[in-house]
């Protein structure tokens, strides 16, 4: 009889014990079965199961987030490329009877055609950089951000008439070479559009920060805070050429790395922009 009685006492107190975990299992059985993100757990105490719920609510949380910019992506994409689409549409069918035109116009035709497929390739390749996020599983090593900085000034210059002042401090910093670079490229590109033709670019690098000032117009107060925003072109800029992701590839680039973006008017006028790409590795030795 104590035998049988100490078994059931037990059985009673491994149940209730295991109660909590058991409603737990099925709540978290219940979310990943049938999805719903803005669901989260109960939590009750401050026990080990109580903050394993506020972990799986984290996660959760994260994962949301990471839903929602996806949707937003892919929402602003599908608009800006409408566009494009529908001009290079327009023109392909009057191209079919471009027999009845001039053969001047068919000739502009057919530049405004191209122009349009360069403006196309470049969005889509600028959504492409920017769907591939933070990449945690991505290999990184070590870049010279000097030279990635100088190179890229150097293709920057065969685009345009263009000036750069540079003041670049030997630099090493942990990252993917190929994002840094397109980065640095955008950050430069950006500079030379706004750029009066008789002015030079400030480009500095000193203590693993980038600055970059131009001396165009500058940026509007009410703009400043949406700078680094996919898809956000400031008024002034809705005319010129560009997808508005330009700088938002330079942040998520400097995030991937640790460090940051940051946009504000240069004292004298122009914007100047600051990018950090995490802390540096070490001064790069310089040759004799």
């Amino acid at each position: 009889g104590g035998i049988l009685l100490a078994a059931l006492l037990g059985a009673l107190v491994a149940r209730t014990a295991l109660a909590p975990i058991v409603r737990f299992t099925r709540s978290t059985e219940t979310l990943t079965g049938n999805l719903v993100l803005s669901r989260r757990l109960e939590v009750e105490g401050r026990d080990e199961l109580a903050r394993l719920a506020q972990s799986f609510n984290a996660t959760l949380d994260a994962l949301e987030r990471s839903v929602q910019a996806q949707r937003h992506l892919v929402a602003d994409a599908s608009h800006e490329l409408r566009t494009p689409i529908s001009s290079l549409r327009a023109n392909i069918q009057v191209l079919g009877e471009a027999e009845r035109l001039p053969a001047e116009e068919q000739e502009a035709l057919r530049r405004d055609i191209v122009e349009e497929l360069d403006e196309l390739t470049a969005l889509v390749g600028d959504v492409v950089e920017l769907a591939r996020g933070a990449a945690p599983d991505a290999a990184v090593d070590d870049v010279r951000l000097d030279e990635i900085v100088e190179q890229a000034a150097h293709r920057t210059r065969r685009r345009g008439d263009i000036r750069f002042e540079l003041g670049l401090e030997p630099t090493v910093v942990r990252g993917q070479a190929d994002r840094i670079n397109r980065a640095v490229s955008n950050l430069l590109e950006n500079a030379r559009r706004w750029n009066p033709p008789e002015g030079a670019v400030e480009v500095t690098l000193k203590d693993g920060v980038l600055a970059v000032r131009d001396h165009g117009p500058g940026f509007q107060e009410a703009d400043l805070p949406f700078v680094f925003d996919r898809f956000y072109r400031a008024e002034n800029a809705r005319k010129l050429p560009g997808s508005g992701l330009g700088l938002a590839i330079v942040r998520q680039a400097a995030e991937a790395c640790g460090g940051f973006a940051e946009a504000s008017n240069a004292p004298n006028g122009g914007a100047l922009l600051r990018v950090s790409f995490g802390e540096p590795a070490g001064l790069a030795a310089t040759e004799d």
